[in-house]
């Protein structure tokens, strides 16, 4: 068994608590595990009206909510003895009964970026419940899966000062696609269930499913042999992807699709011009876009590798709270931008499958301790700056002295 660190201590028991190996919850702190429902990062358009359903599904604890939960200090979740989860898709989520309800169409995943959980490794299994819009999660250990054997591949493990632990998201539609969207929204449903049929936690969350498709921004780990590229942890003044032992902020960026699984093209020659530069070329952020103050994503339009706000297209932008990080831009090689290409340009497999594109920007912390945490956006329609963020994601850096 996983020997914690102390630090893991408290977090720990609370992990034990949730994942139902030996002791109970409250009522009160039962409730609430679910934060948010995504589209999911390895598709184009999961979560459009009529569409095809392919999202992520975010958990989190009382003590750790939100962002926070992904803090790979916090051990997620595991499967009870004897026990089960419940995934239950509402609203207007519309089954496929010609799909089945199993480890193809649901996936257990530990931290975001992802790392998958195998259900062929770890031992655990899927199949319809009371209802046909219910995923029952079962391990084949009558023991259970103990949330702190869930742990990515030792390959990754090894590579990740914190390693991520436990159950934290959901991924629905990554292999079998059982469900499309219907209506206006879908809700999800998560219930932990002891092998006396006691609720342990649960939860619900609603999304509205989109009008038409929008061009995706998500975290990706498909670089650098999967190491984890959130929550990484720098001195202040540091640079994940320049500090040893760290890696830049990988992005998977998806261009508006057709609505259909097979069209996944990404977003090629993209990258980030940080506010400085932006103030070296005398440019002034527009004011609809006003809430990108930490800098622009550009698309490169007349393909001279170079980034120019006057004649590129806008597509997005870098937004941060009161704790700015001290530059943000995409990685440069000879005083060029790098820019987004193809995921195949990195994997052929993994371009053949998913598709996309990868862009990696260096984010240099401001000298000053604590939790930084930049957003990155896409409009929802590239280039219109009233338009509004279509998709965005948060990451996490920790400037510590050490």
């Amino acid at each position: 068994m996983l020997k914690l660190p102390n630090r893991y201590s408290f977090l720990a028991l609370s992990g034990a608590l949730l994942a139902g190996i030996g002791m109970g919850l409250s009522p009160a702190a039962a409730d609430g595990i679910v934060a948010k429902v995504v589209n999911s990062p390895l598709n184009s358009a999961g979560l459009v009206r009529d569409g095809y359903t392919a999202l992520n599904v975010y958990l989190q604890k009382p003590e750790a909510q939100g962002i926070d939960f992904f803090n790979p200090e916090v051990i997620g979740y595991g499967i009870p003895a004897g026990g089960r989860i419940e995934v239950e898709m509402g609203g207007g989520f519309t089954r496929n009964p010609a799909i089945a309800m199993d480890a193809a169409a649901v996936h257990m995943v530990s931290g975001t970026p992802q790392h998958g959980l195998s259900s062929k490794a770890l031992g655990y299994g899927s199949v319809e419940g009371a209802n046909e819009n219910i995923f029952v999660l079962t391990a084949a250990n009558p023991e259970g899966l103990p949330a702190e054997k869930l742990l990515p591949r030792a390959t990754v493990e090894k590579l990740d000062p914190i390693p991520n632990i436990g159950l934290k998201v959901f991924h629905i539609g990554l292999g079998n696609i059982a469900f499309t969207n219907r209506g206006d929204k879908g809700s999800v449903t998560v219930r932990i269930i002891d092998g006396s049929g006691k609720v342990l936690g649960s939860g619900s969350a609603e999304v509205e499913f989109w009008d038409e498709t929008r061009p995706q921004i998500h975290p990706n780990n498909f670089l650098h042999k999967g190491q984890n590229h959130n929550w990484q942890r720098v001195e202040p003044g540091g640079t994940p992807g320049k500090v040893a032992g760290t890696v830049p902020l990988t992005f998977m960026l998806f261009d508006k699709s057709d609505g259909t699984p097979e069209s996944n093209d990404g977003i090629v020659g993209a990258g980030i011009v940080s506010v400085k530069q932006l103030k070296e070329m005398n440019f002034t952020v527009p004011a609809d876009i006003a809430r990108y103050n930490s800098g622009l994503i550009l698309k490169d339009m007349d393909g001279d590798g170079r980034l120019d706000p006057t004649k590129d297209q806008i597509i997005g932008g870098v937004i941060e709270g009161d704790l700015k990080g001290y530059d943000v831009r995409s990685l440069e090689v000879d005083g060029a931008p790098v820019l987004s290409q193809a995921t195949s340009t990195f994997s052929e497999r993994a371009g053949n499958r998913f598709g996309g594109a990868i862009m990696k920007v260096f984010y240099h912390t401001e000298y000053t301790a604590g939790t930084y945490r930049p957003t990155f956006a896409l409009l929802k329609t590239p280039g219109d700056l009233k338009s509004g963020d279509g998709t965005s994601y948060t990451y996490t850096v920790i400037a510590e002295k050490k």
